[in-house]
């Protein structure tokens, strides 16, 4: 009991000790407020990113290859084409290769108009998709082979082009689209999806036979790329192998010649992407932490300052009785109450500005162990920085603590 009394005498001690220097103890107070809301607001961003990362490739399958056509370090074109889907197509490790054009095209409909990515592709992209559907369906090969003016909208373009008429999705179909100066029949609304396929945002896409995307919508404009996808996960690394000999040999490319393509995996891209997304959040999350080190310096400083303008004080108090500790504990306290009340400021501040993050459309995840680590962080500064002038105040002799000027 006596010892909750002492402690709570000292408190009190700090407290005053520390109000009687309000703006002082403010703006000490600064870079761990800074500090403390930046390990926050990173880990957030950095959960969110992967969040991102999660839904942008949720819609492949593991064992989806990707093969696009970057420009040529010696400035040569691309030569990717049909006909090296239809020869990787015919490997043994792969199950299927879908060619895939597309580019963004002003689209119109009832009245609206927007702009949305047109994928001109053949019936077997759905099912690498695995699509589903609000209404219809899918385009037929019959549909390729004749080069018909037929589309199957993803669900947020169905729901801009047509929802201010308060049409349902059964409605849709059979109406028309202006894509580009071309019309085309609905014949399926896809159901809503998140995420993307590759480099496609599969709900904001219009998908499109080949023939007639590149015809009549895209031509040479449109982006090219072949989407294969391997018999299983085991022979991935042999199927990109078989590709890449299959594209050189369509491509005439010698031994040592540079690739006019790019062969990936799925599960290269996603590490990839999280590996950058991680890198940047340790980056970001050094800044948060350089800020409260910066932070503790000031609180040491502060309370070597304190110490020194507080030494005859810190002498009569020994002289009627006060023990090292005593002293030791008090500004011990002073330099957790100066990092406590900045990490309740920095986790208000935060949680605020996550709120303005999310209604400006940055990804960011409100993540609770956050709070956690920022206190635990901040508390260690507090403890760390402290210590010290706690250390040299307790040490100070009495007697010529009373004779100091």
């Amino acid at each position: 009991m006596k010892s909750i009394v002492f402690t709570t005498k000292i408190l009190r001690l700090s407290f005053e000790s520390l109000i009687a220097h309000s703006f002082r103890a403010f703006l000490t107070m600064l870079g761990i407020v800074i500090g403390g809301a930046t390990i926050i607001l990173v880990v957030g961003l950095g959960e969110g990113a992967k969040q991102d990362i999660d839904a942008q490739y949720s819609n492949m399958s593991v064992t989806t290859i990707l093969i696009n056509a970057p420009s040529a370090e010696d400035g040569t074109k691309s030569k990717l084409s049909l006909e090296d889907a239809q020869d990787i197509a015919h490997l043994d490790t792969i199950v299927s290769a879908v060619p895939q054009t597309s580019g963004k095209v002003n689209v119109a409909a009832e009245g609206n108009m927007a702009s949305f990515t047109v994928v001109g592709s053949t019936p077997d992209i759905f099912s690498m998709l695995a699509a589903t559907y609000q209404a219809g369906g899918q385009f037929d090969q019959e549909a390729e082979d004749n080069r018909a003016k037929v589309a199957v909208l993803g669900a947020t373009v169905a729901e801009d082009l047509f929802e201010t008429d308060g049409i349902s999705p059964q409605n849709i179909i059979g109406r028309e689209v202006s894509l580009g100066k071309k019309a085309f029949r609905v014949v399926g609304v896809l159901e809503y999806r998140g995420g993307a396929f590759g480099p496609i945002a599969v709900d904001d896409s219009i998908f499109v036979p080949y023939s007639s995307g590149y015809r009549y919508v895209l031509g040479k404009q449109g982006k090219f790329n072949i989407n294969a996808q391997a018999t299983d996960i085991n022979v991935l690394d042999t199927a990109m192998e078989d590709i890449s000999r299959v594209l050189r040999d369509n491509h005439t490319i010698k031994l040592g010649g540079v690739d006019d393509f790019r062969v990936r995996d799925m599960g290269t891209n996603v590490q990839s992407a999280k590996d950058s997304a991680q890198t940047m959040s340790f980056l970001l999350g050094s800044v948060g932490i350089v800020v409260l080190l910066v932070g503790g310096i000031g609180i040491m400083n502060i309370m070597y300052v304190s110490v020194h303008e507080r030494t005859k004080e810190i002498g009569l108090r020994k002289a009627i009785g006060a023990k090292d500790h005593h002293i030791q504990l008090q500004f011990l306290f002073e330099a957790l109450i100066l990092s406590g009340i900045g990490y309740i400021i920095g986790a208000i501040i935060a949680f605020g500005l996550y709120f303005l993050l999310v209604r400006i459309g940055i990804s960011i995840i409100n993540v609770w162990w956050s709070y956690l680590l920022s206190l635990i962080f901040v508390v260690g500064t507090g403890v760390i920085f402290g210590y010290f002038p706690a250390q040299k105040a307790a040490s100070l002799h009495p007697i010529e603590a009373l004779r100091y000027e």
